[in-house]
């Protein structure tokens, strides 16, 4: 009777461990975001140049993706409940502070931190799931947490969009953050205050291991793939917001918001392609995602109505997040296991970086080329990177044989 108990509180935990983590992970991944729709109105705040409040985002991503490394060896130090906190108490202090600031800068570097303390829950819930799931649940649990960060990047978007049409941006961030404190009270039912199982391996030693992954050839080829495509993936959905608020479309805030869940479909490309690559060789499957890229972008480019467009969009999304466990699966089979955990940060890093990268460079050739620059620009580099990865899945082949001829 009592060992049944035992293992019923242990389940009973298991999914509220998983639930909280969920539910932090959307929340906190979405706060980055929330200002990809909002670049109208927060230009008009500041009275900026509607181009110049792209930075807000660029900025934000930028210290996300940098900070995803800095806190990934930690994740194996310090509690996952103390990183946790700490995340979600600087991201509702940011997004609160910014509320009240008047200068553009201020407003930038606040945002910036942002993204930086946001980071840091994603990272430590990613490593705790790992941990303390049986291997035989872990693939489901970890394409929950997946889902989780895909659903939060288009909840904050048109979450915020939607509140900032009918009141201000002001307003929607202090109810994010008064979302986010909220979430916070649920994190001693739903996280163990453990402490990472510690190893000889010294702190500085493990950020040692990760550079030297940066010498492999085959690892930079899809480190490039992937900042590729997140620098096309961001850029189009950033300065989308831009041709889509003006002639001959004129969309509000909250119309761009319900568009915005097109992405749905990126859950359902991860899956999909999860499951494909059980029949399909994984470069193969890998160029047709990226074949899909430059076609979903053409449709973007030709729709002259919103139906059109919509249907490019939930492609898009589909094919770009189809994308990222075939990279991942790829990138595994070439180092070994106590090496995964840091070629998942530097990949991580490799797609945010392109992200906030492709931001700022496509503002330039938006301010000189308008909407054509962008697209021309964008399925350019998508025809790049299916190159850049029908040459990694060469390397990747020759060393697999080589390691089966020995």
């Amino acid at each position: 009777m009592e060992i049944s108990n035992i293992h019923f509180i242990e389940k009973k935990q298991s999914k509220m461990s998983i639930i909280v983590s969920v539910m932090l992970v959307l929340l906190l991944v979405g706060s980055v975001y929330i200002s990809q729709l909002i670049f109208q109105e927060i230009s008009q705040s500041f009275n900026i140049d509607i181009l110049d409040a792209r930075f807000v985002f660029s900025l934000s991503c930028f210290f996300y993706a940098i900070s995803f490394f800095i806190y990934g060896p930690l994740s194996d130090r310090v509690s996952t409940r103390l990183l946790v906190i700490f995340g979600c108490i600087g991201t509702i202090l940011c997004l609160t502070i910014s509320v009240f600031v008047e200068s553009y800068k201020i407003y930038l570097f606040i945002m910036s931190l942002t993204g930086f303390f946001a980071a840091s829950v994603p990272v430590a819930l990613f490593a705790y799931t790992a941990k303390n799931t049986p291997n035989d649940k872990l693939p489901q649990k970890m394409g929950s947490m997946i889902s989780a960060s895909i659903v939060g990047m288009i909840f904050s978007r048109s979450f915020i969009a939607m509140l900032t049409d009918t009141w201000s941006w002001q307003f929607a961030f202090i109810i994010y953050a008064m979302l986010i404190f909220c979430a916070c009270f649920f994190v001693p039912y739903g996280i163990d205050k453990n402490i990472s199982d510690k190893n000889d391996i010294k702190v500085i030693q493990t950020y040692l291991n990760a550079i030297k992954l940066l010498f492999n050839k085959t690892i930079v080829i899809f480190l490039f793939v992937g900042f590729i495509l997140f620098f096309v993936y961001f850029g189009i959905s950033s300065f989308l917001t831009f041709y889509l608020k003006g002639a001959p479309f004129y969309l509000s805030s909250t119309t761009l918001g319900w568009l915005n869940f097109a992405g749905i479909s990126a859950v359902i490309g991860a899956t999909i392609t999860g499951k494909l690559s059980q029949y399909i060789e994984g470069n193969k499957l890998l160029i047709i995602c990226l074949l899909g890229i430059s076609v979903s972008i053409i449709i973007i480019k030709l729709s002259t109505n919103l139906i059109c467009i919509t249907v490019g969009i939930f492609s898009l999304f589909l094919f770009v997040f189809g994308v990222q466990p075939i990279v991942i699966s790829s990138i595994n089979q070439i180092v070994n296991q106590e090496s995964r955990g840091s070629i998942s940060s530097l990949y991580l890093l490799a797609c945010l970086a392109g992200g906030s990268t492709g931001t700022y460079l496509l503002g330039i050739v938006y301010d000189s080329l308008n909407w054509n620059g962008i697209i021309i620009t964008c399925i350019i580099l998508s025809l790049a990177n299916i190159v850049l990865s029908f040459y990694g899945g060469k390397l990747i082949q020759i060393n697999t044989n080589s390691k089966e001829v020995r």
